[in-house]
């Protein structure tokens, strides 16, 4: 309501107290007088007291009490109540009132115990079943989110692993030890990737993105013995495609990452199935795909290989 006083202590107030409520206990003439002695700034000195506000008016001590009809006012001036130096008292504890921000929600509630506000929520939701969706959709979002920073920072660490113990390895000494990388704990993230992909395919494919990237980093030191990394990779390809088959990727921009992995990579075979992206990539997708294709002008197999990987289509 226009002119309402907003209040911390507005519970001990028995009525609400508004610049409309103050003109019609008044009467025009007070409200008038009262409203020119307060925009000519001579309350000062206000102070609250739980239903109590006193304050000096034009150099005359009022005390306001806030009562179950509207206002009494006690004035030096000693005219009737409400005279004009109480309700002027009043109507600027009203507009104070209104310039005060809200109390901060958040910095209240950041402090109270995780289980009393899901237990409050959830009574707040139990009459409200739209709020009820929204706090339980939000809730899914942030554990999904928050799965996906947890599985990003485990992958981030075994890789960086993997790429020290390359460095640590001389390609070149032929009395070294080869490096036979342990891939054990990479192949447990990829399996928790796996299990994502058909809750959260989409967020699943930007790990499984990172992960191809990261895997070729390792690739690219030419110090690798064995096939364990070249068998995650492989894998994380699968992986790629089943999240853009389940996910909901843009087209064009599968196709660029698609056409540019496979022109660029030393070690992805996208080429060879470019088709199998064909329900996903669509129309848009495809055409975007052969756009890129026919502006390169390096001859290079893997061009042949995805044409003819078109021509499937």
């Amino acid at each position: 309501m226009a002119g309402a006083a907003s209040r911390d202590n507005q519970r001990m107030a028995i009525v609400e107290v508004t610049e409309d409520s103050l003109r019609r206990q008044a009467g025009e003439s007070i409200f008038t007088a009262a409203l020119a002695l307060a925009d000519q700034g001579l309350v000062t000195a206000l102070n609250e007291r739980g239903a109590s506000i006193s304050a000096m008016v034009d150099g005359r001590a009022v005390t306001v009490v806030i009562t179950k009809t509207g206002i009494e006012g006690t004035c030096a001036c000693e005219a009737p109540s409400p005279c004009p130096h109480a309700v002027a008292t009043a109507l600027t504890w009203v507009r104070t009132g209104e310039e005060r921000p809200a109390p901060d929600l958040y910095a209240a509630l950041r402090v109270r115990d995780a289980d009393w506000l899901a237990r409050r929520l959830v009574q707040l939701a139990e009459n409200d079943q739209a709020l009820a969706v929204r706090l339980l959709a939000e809730a899914e979002q942030v554990s999904a989110v928050d799965e996906l920073a947890d599985l990003r920072a485990d992958l981030e660490q075994v890789m960086a692993d993997l790429l020290e113990e390359a460095e640590q390895h001389d390609h070149d000494d032929w009395y070294g030890d080869a490096w036979y990388p342990d891939t054990g704990d990479l192949e447990e993230i990829l399996d928790d990737i796996d299990e994502l992909i058909a809750e959260e395919p989409d967020i699943a494919l930007e790990l499984i993105v990172r992960a191809i990237d990261l895997i070729e980093q390792a690739m690219d030191t030419e110090k690798v013995y064995g096939e364990e990394l070249l068998n995650a990779l492989t894998r994380v390809q699968g992986m790629h495609l089943d999240a853009c088959l389940t996910g909901s990727p843009d087209p064009v921009r599968l196709a660029e990452w698609l056409i540019g992995k496979t022109l660029t990579s030393g070690w992805c075979s996208f080429d060879r199935s470019l088709a199998d992206y064909s329900p996903v990539l669509g129309d848009q997708g495809l055409r975007r795909c052969r756009e890129l294709m026919d502006g390169n002008k390096i001859a290079d197999y893997k061009l042949r290989t995805l044409r003819e990987s078109l021509a499937r289509e």
